[in-house]
């Protein structure tokens, strides 16, 4: 069974500067995924109105599935124990699964999120571009087609694309040997806790579902006037060499930047 870790993959999306995309990218060109697999979490309950006995692992992936992208976009790491309560909640947790749209909305009230929703892949590819996630709905078996993803319904993470323009699925119900059923064989490549497929996969894995997309982004913050100048005056002086979103916790590799920079100054007798 795939462990909970956090996935590292080459990607390079096209931010606005202010994004986690953007983030990483000056980590060094590197993505960072959390990662959860609803398999693990069989003894938590996640009952429906018929199914008092459901369990996460039998029918949370939804809830999973907005763990990874509170987990991801935000600042906030929300596992599926904790996510399976809030879905509850929030009455989310309907038959036959989870209401996305519901979930959808109570997630961008309690997280800096926002999200929208779209049947069109060159939407969702335009998306992952500029660092946002999204959960697709994929539909299962159908007359004449082989569910790849799932038989079923199911919930799945497209977090991004690679260096090659495939999609990153982070599928919470992923096992050993997943995708080497009849129907599914060749269409999927798994690295470590990632699926990587073409987006046509996702189009036809997702063909029979609508909405089959939920997009979501990190909500931009407004930046204060105040904070703006500290950051021109920064780079006036050359502490910094470009722009940073000032309300982003500073990581150790950026006080260190600037420290050398300030070192650099003092040397130079500016």
């Amino acid at each position: 069974m795939p462990r909970e870790i956090t996935a590292l993959s080459s990607l390079s999306p096209k931010g606005d500067g202010n994004s986690r995309a953007d983030f990483f990218k000056k980590e060094g060109g590197m993505m960072a995924y959390r990662y959860f697999n609803q398999n693990n979490y069989a003894n938590v309950p996640y009952p429906s109105p018929t199914l008092p006995n459901a369990t996460v692992k039998s029918g949370g992936c939804g809830a999973v599935c907005a763990s990874m992208i509170v987990s991801n976009l935000t600042d906030k790491i929300v596992d599926p124990v904790a996510m399976a309560a809030y879905a509850q909640k929030k009455r989310a947790r309907v038959v036959g699964g989870t209401d996305m749209n519901i979930l959808a909305k109570a997630l961008c009230i309690d997280y800096p999120l926002n999200y929208r929703t779209t049947n069109d892949e060159n939407l969702l590819l335009s998306h992952l571009q500029k660092g946002g996630m999204a959960i697709a709905n994929v539909g299962g078996n159908r007359p004449g087609y082989t569910g790849v993803f799932s038989d079923g319904g199911h919930y799945i993470v497209v977090a991004g694309l690679d260096s090659d323009g495939r999609v990153i699925v982070l599928d919470p119900g992923l096992y050993n040997g997943k995708f080497n059923k009849k129907g599914r064989k060749g269409k999927v490549a798994v690295r470590g806790n990632e699926c990587l497929c073409d987006i046509s996969v996702l189009a036809q894995d997702t063909a029979n579902r609508s909405p089959a997309y939920w997009l979501f982004e990190r909500k931009v913050e407004e930046v204060p006037e105040w904070m703006k100048k500290i950051i021109d005056d920064a780079l006036a002086v050359g502490l910094i060499t470009e722009r940073h979103n000032p309300t982003e916790p500073a990581t150790k590799w950026f006080v260190l930047a600037i420290a050398l920079n300030l070192l650099k100054i003092v040397k130079g007798g500016r």
